[in-house]
């Protein structure tokens, strides 16, 4: 009887060789990388590529009409609520300086109708609007926080009373109109001055106007002629006509000369300065006949 032998077979698995890949990156790769590696590529696809992208979703979104409608009445509803809150509410608008006539002016001009809240007062416009008055140099305008629109302003001064034409102005020492007034008695405590063009020589005026304070009692008024020199007119129908250049040193003549002389206290009609190395007095009607009287009674001439 023959003996069964089990034997045992060692059975091994096949081996997957995987195929050996290719270190180096495909043609396409390759090219990506190498175009990424340009300057201007970057910023293109970070930056401005995603600009682009959101701007297309806005003009999509803002051609929606009920879109847009629905977002501008949510933001009309968040931004009323907002607005009708107490702390937001302006109450009192206070002017702590100026005239009753320049508060009357502001009060007009900014045409606030109160209550009204803060986020639908522009200050700046506000402030723009009442430094626009004539009469105001400068203005700041805030609020406090508890229902007080501020508003501080500068107020011009006037310094003199220019007449031209048939209107008359009050200037500010810088020839900016301040008021318009009916009449020259309105201030008679200012300077007058006259002619077109002679509220753009301020600063002579003014210089004038002192360096004739001597006779300052006597000046009626400071003549703007051909709008390039003055006449300083004085009562009793006097006249003292000064150059187009270096006024100020022909008038500072004369009044040395009223001081040694009284020039002023003669009898005559003009004192002609426009060349000072020549001056020309000019007598007037009573001295002119009394000159002619004695000049007659002097030839022996009949009176």
């Amino acid at each position: 009887m023959h003996a069964l032998v089990a034997t045992r077979e060692t059975v091994t698995a096949p081996v997957v060789i995987a195929p050996h890949r290719d270190p180096a990156p495909s043609k396409m790769r390759y090219r990506l990388q190498r175009l990424w590696l340009r300057k201007y590529v970057r910023p293109i696809v970070m930056i401005w590529l995603p600009i682009l992208v959101v701007g297309l979703l806005v003009l999509m979104v803002s051609r929606n009409d009920s879109f847009r409608g629905f977002i501008q009445q949510k933001y009309d509803n968040v931004r009323g609520a907002i607005a009708a809150r107490p702390e937001l509410m302006i109450e009192t608008v206070r002017i702590p300086v100026g005239s009753v006539d320049l508060v009357h002016q502001i009060d007009g001009v900014m045409d606030l109708t109160l209550p009204v809240s803060a986020l639908d007062v522009d200050l700046e416009g506000l402030r723009q609007i009442v430094q626009g008055l004539s009469a105001v140099k400068t203005a700041t305008v805030q609020l406090d926080g508890n229902g007080l629109l501020e508003i501080t302003i500068v107020e011009r001064i006037p310094e003199m009373v220019w007449r031209t034409g048939n209107r008359i102005f009050l200037l500010d020492e810088t020839g900016i109109r301040v008021a318009e007034v009916p009449r020259r008695a309105v201030r008679v405590d200012l300077p007058l001055i006259i002619g077109e063009g002679a509220d753009l020589a301020i600063p002579e005026a003014r210089a004038l106007f002192k360096m004739a304070s001597p006779l300052e009692e006597r000046i009626r008024a400071l003549v703007r002629v051909g709008e390039r020199r003055w006449n300083i007119v004085l009562d009793g129908d006097q006249t003292i006509m000064l150059p187009e250049f270096g006024a100020e040193d022909a008038l500072r003549l004369v009044v040395e000369m009223q001081t040694t002389e009284q020039i002023m206290n003669w009898n005559l009609s003009v004192v002609d300065m426009r060349d000072p190395n020549r001056p020309i007095i000019r007598l007037n009607n009573d001295a002119l006949d009394e000159l002619t009287r004695l000049r007659a009674a002097a030839l022996g001439e009949p009176v």
